[in-house]
């Protein structure tokens, strides 16, 4: 970098020829995004569709770096300057402040998240050996009611049969429908359609949406705990366990397509909504609200970027011990020599939230033997030291690297 000029919202830098803005893996002291003002830059960054690295051209008016400034997790990508380059390089506790000046900004990052989210979930199911689905078809929800029946969750598939019913009262399998809902338990609703109150409470196993259904609201967790999960080659896949401040469903909300995955709560649960009608206003007005969907949304492309790019690691012992760096990362886990960090996961769970066959767990438990960072206690996975582990998945990695 050779010059930075100081704004009261973003500054200046100027970058020569061949500058490395950015690099991969590596975590940035200054929590900043870039905007190109002047000059090109190559994005350099695993394909996740074949587990190659591949190259990405910017321009004057594109952004960069905001996954990372959001969430202080390490760079997906390595940017590179490919002529004299000037960015403005924006601060993440700035961000607020900018995008109250310029909506559209924000709205620009959050479509492209929204793609991104997309594109990389249809790749994990499909990895998961799921397949791509439609859920614009009419007959999606009696579908997963189905498959859900079979995998024994009889609450989740009456909830399922019954959105059906309610969605599409026409619908060639309305009298099948009818006929498996009543062998169900009857299931006492929250009226979702409701928005006279933007503040709802949910028990226990309570559905808050289901996978297939269509989406106009997102939700903040203001007290309580909620499971994400979805059907992924006929079993049960969990994406993750939500807890307070956390933000789930907004991409229904933005993309307006229906839920790619079930939301229930685990725990007593209240829960703050914001619908379709309401939500660009309340950013314009809240520019607070609209920084917690970003960095939500940016914690989201981080992770299920880095879950896909694990499946690619040849290496058994080495995509084990990425998954579990991961994992740490997601949780906000500092890596300093002696960092004991405790997953919350039996080694059986590990694998479910990781997507991993169940058959794998033999090597998992050799793999924990082995490695004396990490441990087995009372059922869950600890490691005893995550700088050891952040070494040894970079030191690996690098020499997997080689031979890409």
């Amino acid at each position: 970098m050779n010059k930075s000029l100081s704004h009261t919202i973003f500054s200046l830098e100027e970058y020569n020829q061949g500058s490395y803005v950015i690099i991969e893996g590596k975590r940035r002291q200054n929590f900043e995004f870039f905007i190109i003002l002047e000059g090109d830059v190559e994005v350099q960054k695993i394909n996740p569709e074949n587990g190659s690295y591949s190259s990405q051209y910017l321009k004057k008016g594109d952004f960069f770096g905001v996954i990372s400034a959001m969430t202080g997790l390490p760079e997906l990508e390595s940017v590179i300057a490919l002529s004299p380059l000037k960015l403005i390089a924006v601060k993440r506790e700035k961000f607020g402040e900018l995008i109250q000046k310029n909506p559209v900004l924000a709205m620009k990052i959050i479509r492209s998240y929204s793609l991104r989210l997309r594109t990389l979930d249809q790749i994990q199911n499909k990895n998961f050996g799921g397949q791509s689905k439609d859920y614009s078809q009419e007959n999606s929800l009696f579908q997963l009611a189905l498959s859900y029946l079979e995998l024994g969750n009889k609450n989740l598939a009456s909830y399922m049969l019954s959105k059906y019913l309610q969605l599409s009262p026409n619908g060639v399998y309305v009298p099948q429908a009818k006929i498996e809902l009543a062998k169900l338990p009857k299931l006492n609703f929250h009226k979702h359609g409701d928005y006279q109150s933007n503040i709802r409470n949910f028990y226990p196993g309570e559905i808050i949406f289901c996978e297939g259904e269509p989406g106009n609201s997102l939700y903040v967790i203001m007290e309580g705990e909620v499971k994400i999960f979805r059907n992924s080659g006929n079993r049960e896949i969990t994406m993750n366990i939500l807890n307070p401040g956390q933000i789930f469903g907004e991409m229904a909300l933005l993309d307006k397509k229906p839920r790619s995955a079930t939301a229930i709560a685990n725990t007593n649960t209240k829960l703050a909504i914001v619908n379709k009608v309401n939500f660009e206003v309340t950013t314009e007005l809240n520019p607070k609200l609209m920084t917690k969907v970003i960095t939500v949304l940016s914690e989201r492309v981080w992770i299920l970027y880095r879950k896909v790019i694990n499946r690619y690691i040849k290496d058994t012992h080495l995509r084990f011990s990425d998954a579990f760096l991961i994992l740490a990362e997601q949780a906000k886990a500092k890596t300093l020599p002696g960092s004991y960090f405790e997953y919350p996961y039996s080694p059986e769970e590990f694998l479910n939230i990781m997507g991993m066959p169940q058959n794998e767990i033999q090597n998992l438990i050799r793999f924990i033997n082995l490695h004396n960072f990490m441990k087995i206690d009372k059922s869950k996975i600890v490691c005893r030291d995550l700088y050891v582990l952040e070494r040894y998945v970079e030191s690996n990695k690098e020499k997997e690297n080689k031979f890409r």
